[in-house]
């Protein structure tokens, strides 16, 4: 061997060791999972549960820290920025790195730049319902009504710009319906609306509306996954009444910031995959109201970049800005 191959030996074997110590030295101190929401809610309790598992899994600390604010973006821009060394990671979401991005034009982060993947873990359709004064029983009942009368029917959502919003848009969009959109600050007075009769559909989580569906206090006339919802058996999907483009989920997942070297991503990838693969910790994100999804970092990255590049057409054709 000679002098300049044994160089590169040397220089291959000293790297492999760093790589090794970095790993060892890592975690560190506790690793806090920024979630861009307020505490309570489903959303917090599946990053929570979450958190706890990774606890479990590594035999580190992992911490919750909630910083809400404008969309889910403050969250999301204090992780963008903070210390690419793996101990700090964002419950990202496609509200925060794939709509948000279309909605304002000052925002601090980009969705693909900015952060390194770790992986999916949870996702839920959002449900169509309608208030059962309208006496639609039917997705076909609706599009027929809202083109019967244009203009006439009104939805709710929990904001301008928000995710139950853009999943309107969308609809309105495939099914070739005007309906008027009223936002209301929140998810429980844009469902107060619908109970009340002020607006004549919605779209939310199952988390919220299942509990209302099966009490008959509202119809419930399909989910925008592509498949079926457990929960709503008999609710079929967009997908299978011929909106063939319409898959509309809400989900999240970590991510860090980019700039975090490769083995610590690997670390954290390996033991979420671990921690998710927990009976306990799919019946409790199950409870919670989702399904685990889980994916590599990879994968992850190119749903991201899929959503991101999908949600920008409907937001565009929508004319939505936030600032």
């Amino acid at each position: 061997m000679n002098i300049i191959a044994s160089f590169r030996v040397a220089l291959s074997a000293v790297a492999l060791v760093a790589a090794s110590a970095g790993a060892q030295d890592f975690p560190s101190r506790p690793i806090s999972i920024v979630v861009p929401f307020a505490s309570g809610g489903p959303t917090d309790t599946s990053a929570r549960i979450v958190s706890a598992a990774m606890a479990r899994e590594t035999g580190a600390a992992f911490v919750v820290e909630n910083v809400p604010g404008a969309g889910a973006t403050v969250g999301a821009t204090k992780v963008a920025q903070a210390k690419p060394d793996g101990h700090t990671l964002l419950w990202g979401s496609g509200s925060s790195l794939a709509m948000t991005p279309h909605l304002y034009t000052t925002l601090k982060y980009d969705p693909i730049k900015s952060f390194a993947p770790v992986g999916l873990v949870v996702a839920q359709p959002f449900v169509l319902v309608a208030k059962p004064s309208l006496n639609v029983k039917s997705v076909r009942e609706l599009v027929a009504l809202a083109k019967a009368q244009p203009g006439k029917l009104n939805f709710s959502s929990t904001g301008q710009g928000a995710s139950s919003h853009l999943v309107a848009e969308l609809f309105k969009k495939e099914s070739g319906v005007f309906a008027t959109h009223v936002p209301y600050n929140g998810g429980a007075p844009a469902t107060n609306a619908l109970l009340s009769g002020d607006v004549d559909f919605y779209f939310d989580t199952p988390t919220t509306l299942v509990p209302l569906i099966k009490t008959g206090k509202l119809v419930a006339l399909a989910v925008t996954s592509k498949k079926r919802w457990d929960d709503l058996p008999d609710v079929p999907s967009l997908n299978e009444l011929g909106f063939t483009n319409f898959d509309a989920t809400t989900w999240f997942g970590l991510v860090a910031p980019a700039g975090t070297p490769p083995e610590r991503i690997a670390y954290l990838s390996k033991h979420l995959t671990n921690a998710l693969a927990q009976p306990q910790v799919t019946s409790a994100l199950k409870a919670a109201g989702f399904a685990v999804e889980p994916s590599a970092p990879d994968e992850f990255a190119r749903k991201i970049a899929s959503e991101t590049a999908r949600w920008g057409v409907t937001i565009r054709a929508a004319k939505i800005k936030l600032d």
